[in-house]
Formats: structure tokens, C-alpha cells, sequence
């Protein structure tokens, strides 16, 4: 008589990675955080007006915006294991660097830099999603470290202004951004792909490669195709809507 297979443990080591994912994003939410939560009291210190403020803002969006576009071709290069460490330890020099700040010009420096290092944390979570995950638990991974930038929301400005008022308005920046390196330890600790991690339960390791593709894509598609992809989708749509308009 053949024993039946194991089942896989329902609490394995994947939700352990989920955890540091939730962990980083509300890091990433936290550090944006500090500089809109002091702003009243940099406004009065610093002498900006509002124009400045909103310019020192627009910096951080820009950067966000435009890197968000190659983030995740870097993690591709990189891979999650070094890639993501990449990001969080350069976004955390970011946030701490606004310490150092004295002017409108040293605050849009180290914003446009946060904005360009923060927007890699999506991409690299949602790449070690798809590592850990099977298809079946990947929507209830995802929700749950994008969770974390509700928290690090709601609890910025239960701590930014505890931080600020006890250590000084540099402190808070200082403070915030060393907790991503304590993350980056633990990363490079934990982290590796399943296939690679050592004790792994063997029934996890199943569950988590079976619907795993043989190998990765071997096609690499280029820029201009999908450039070429999206006009053509556009056009497309250009003359549905006409059309609809024409009825």
C-alpha cells in the first residue's frame, strides 16, 4: 500500500516572506511620510512658501513617476535577493539625508532621490510574490504586504511628531530611515529563492513550484514593440470611439 502524499502546512515559510514584504511597504510609506507630517514647523524654521513646499513635493512625484518606468527592469537584472535590498538600503539613505538639508534646493535633492529609490518596492515585491507564491495565493499575498502602506499611513503621524518633538525634526528623518537597514539585515538573512532555501518543508517547496512555468521566458521583448503594441491598442480604440461617436 502507497502512503498518500503530505499535505503542505497551511503556515509555511512563505508567509514569513509575505512578512517582510508588509514590513517594507510600510517602511516605504513611512519615510514619505515624515517631511508632509513636519512640514508646518520646516515651513517656519526654513522660511518656505508655499511654492516652495509644492516644488520640494512635485520633486518627489517626478522622480516617482519617471522611475517607476525602469524599477522593475532593474529588479529583473538584479533579482529579488539583491535587487530588493538595493532599493530599501538607497531609499533609506534618501530619507536620512533630508537631515542634512538646509534649503529648498537640499530638500528637492533628497526628495527627487527618495522618489526614485522608493518606486522600486512595488516591483520587487510583486517579483517575490510570483517566486513564493503559487497562482492561488498570490491575489491574498499581495493584499497583504500592500497593506502595509495603510499602516505606515495611519502610524506616521502617531510617530513622526512623538520622534520630532523628543529628538528634534531631524531625528524623525534619521530615525525612520535606519529602520530599513534593520530590514535589509533581516532580508539578507532570510532571503533566498525557494528552491534555494535551506529546511524548507518539502510538501511547501511543492506547493509553491507546481504551477511554475519550466525555466524562465526566453524571449526578451523589446522597447519599440511595445511601444509599437501600445499605439496600435490606442489606435484601435480611436476608431472604436469614433465609431460609437458616429452612431
Amino acid at each position: 500500500m502507497s502512503s498518500s502524499p503530505t499535505p503542505p502546512r497551511t503556515f509555511g515559510f512563505r508567509w514569513t516572506i509575505c512578512g517582510l514584504l508588509f514590513f517594507a511597504t510600510t517602511i516605504n510609506y513611512l519615510d514619505r511620510q515624515v517631511l508632509s507630517i513636519l512640514a508646518p514647523k520646516l515651513q517656519g524654521e526654513f522660511g518656505w512658501t508655499e511654492v516652495d513646499y509644492g516644488n520640494i513635493v512635485f520633486a518627489f512625484q517626478l522622480a516617482y513617476a519617471l522611475a517607476m518606468i525602469g524599477a522593475g527592469r532593474v529588479i529583473d537584472i538584479f533579482g529579488t535577493r539583491l535587487g530588493y535590498p538595493l532599493f530599501v538600503a538607497t531609499w533609506s539613505l534618501a530619507s536620512m539625508a533630508h537631515a542634512l538639508a538646509g534649503s529648498v534646493l537640499g530638500f528637492g535633492v533628497a526628495r527627487f532621490a527618495l522618489g526614485i529609490t522608493e518606486a522600486g518596492n512595488f516591483p520587487a515585491a510583486i517579483k517575490t510574490v510570483a517566486e513564493w507564491f503559487p497562482k492561488k495565493e498570490r491575489a491574498l499575498a499581495t493584499g497583504i504586504f500592500n497593506s502595509g502602506s495603510l499602516v505606515g499611513a495611519v502610524g506616521a503621524p502617531l510617530v513622526i511628531p512623538w520622534i520630532a518633538l523628543a529628538f528634534g525634526w531631524q531625528a524623525a528623518f534619521i530615525i525612520l530611515g535606519a529602520t530599513g537597514f534593520v530590514w535589509v539585515v533581516l532580508w539578507w538573512m532570510l532571503y533566498t529563492r525557494p528552491e534555494q532555501k535551506r529546511g524548507i518543508d518539502p510538501a511547501e517547496l511543492a506547493l509553491i513550484t507546481g504551477d511554475a512555468p519550466d525555466g524562465e521566458p526566453k524571449e526578451k521583448i523589446p522597447w519599440a514593440r511595445l511601444k509599437a503594441y501600445y499605439t496600435n491598442n490606442v489606435g484601435d480604440m480611436d476608431s472604436l470611439m469614433a465609431a460609437i461617436r458616429a452612431k
